[in-house]
């Protein structure tokens, strides 16, 4: 069976959730323009759904994450498809501190790599 979709590789995978995580600490939107697909979505840990249009604006307007560090990084790779899982220690602007579960999807669109969604899980008890 011949694979007729392009591969990424695991460390570009982990390169592009990496950039995801400095555009929302230090506040880049033409960063998240680039990276996010048009139908992005943002799952915050409370449940909330944010669309890329929103997250850009939001954060064009001067929204940042005070620490968005991630670790403990997988990559598994499907044919178009790569999906980055790890632990997010997160601080927001008003310095809520929390420790999450998260999953990014990155997909190809248009002849370019593009992260699809992101879906963070509390990890109860914890703190960063």
């Amino acid at each position: 069976m011949v694979n007729d979709f392009p591969s990424i590789s695991e460390e570009t995978a982990i390169e592009m959730a990496v950039a995801f995580s400095r555009a929302m600490v230090v506040g880049d939107a033409l960063v998240l323009e680039r990276l996010l697909a048009p139908d992005f979505v943002y799952t915050h840990s409370s449940a909330r759904l944010e669309p890329a249009s929103e997250l850009i604006t939001s954060v064009r307007n001067g929204r940042k994450n005070g620490r968005m560090d991630f670790e403990e990084m997988c990559v598994r790779l499907y044919p178009g498809t790569a999906i980055v899982s790890g632990l997010n220690h997160m601080f927001t602007s008003t310095n809520k501190r929390f420790d999450a579960r998260f999953n990014i999807v990155i997909l190809r669109s248009n002849d370019s790599w593009r992260l699809a969604l992101y879906h963070s899980t509390c990890i109860a008890g914890a703190s960063a």
